[in-house]
């Protein structure tokens, strides 16, 4: 969603940039009926600068952000926005709404997806002699789950959730590994400082987070960003790490159309292993 996007990149525009991206937010709805002249005219900033907001966006120009910001105002006048949750409301309706929001998290974020950096990511985790996996607090169990899910793979994969042990293993590895950093905020001291002792120590280095603007999206060399719906749910989102957990699922099964003959054996191995230690559907618990 373009909205959303531009949202979260307010923190990377220039000055000139930001006052653009000021007005679209402002008056998303006046976009489309006006010129890229008129626009930067109502911005205050010279027309250069509106081209070169819509390129920040990866858009070719005004004509395509006006196409774009049509298309998503006419979707949401046909979908009811999702209302935060209030004090003293009854189970049911507080249940529907967080579903609500996680559903619309999910959708907002596959339509903002760069799948160049996708691919991208898929690529470097495929390659990667050992990928490491850094995460604390509520995204350690995102971490910890992508361990388990490229393990399922074959692929080496190791689960870094202690602030002091993910800093030592950072410094201590080679060109042939990969990090892949995940952080709801982007701004977690513990996670980006391993990132960058992971950079520096010369890993390729893949993050998640929920702001493009935040040091760990800036920073890595491969990173992805989801929709954040803090509006309703100020306290880290749990739609968030909804879509964190959903964009790691994509990027298994991404990895696992790579090489599907290899990765094959090791799923057959994976359901030996899940069939030994779950009761049979025939048989009855004593």
């Amino acid at each position: 969603m373009i909205l959303s996007q531009i949202q979260n990149t307010l923190g990377s525009l220039t000055e000139a940039e930001s006052r653009v991206a000021a007005l679209v937010l402002a008056s998303p709805r006046m976009i489309p009926g006006i010129t890229a002249a008129q626009a930067a005219e109502k911005s205050g900033v010279a027309p250069s600068a509106v081209i070169r907001f819509c390129k920040a966006m990866g858009l070719k120009g005004f004509s395509e952000l006006k196409i774009l910001l049509s298309r998503e105002l006419g979707a949401a006048e046909a979908s009811q926005e999702v209302p935060s949750v209030e004090e003293g409301e009854g189970a049911e309706p507080v249940v529907r709404r967080v579903f609500a929001s996680g559903m619309q998290t999910l959708k907002k974020t596959v339509d903002m997806l760069d799948f160049e950096r996708v691919e991208a990511m898929a690529q470097a985790l495929s390659q990667a002699r050992r990928i490491y996996l850094f995460g604390v607090g509520t995204s350690s169990v995102v971490a910890a789950d992508a361990q388990y899910r490229f393990a399922q793979l074959g692929l080496s994969a190791a689960c870094c959730t202690d602030i002091l042990f993910m800093n030592v293993t950072a410094v201590n590895l080679g060109k042939e590994d990969a990090v892949l950093c995940i952080s709801h905020s982007g701004r977690t001291k513990a996670v980006v400082d391993a990132m960058r002792h992971a950079r520096d120590a010369g890993a390729t280095t893949l993050s998640i987070t929920s702001f493009q603007d935040s040091p760990l999206f800036r920073e890595s060399q491969i990173a992805l960003s989801v929709f954040d719906d803090e509006e309703h749910y100020p306290v880290e989102a749990v739609s968030a790490r909804v879509a964190h957990i959903c964009l790691i699922d994509a990027l298994t099964m991404v990895l696992a159309t790579r090489k599907a003959d290899t990765y094959a054996d090791h799923i057959t191995a994976r359901n030996k292993i899940l069939r030994e230690i779950r009761y049979d559907k025939k048989s009855k618990e004593k």
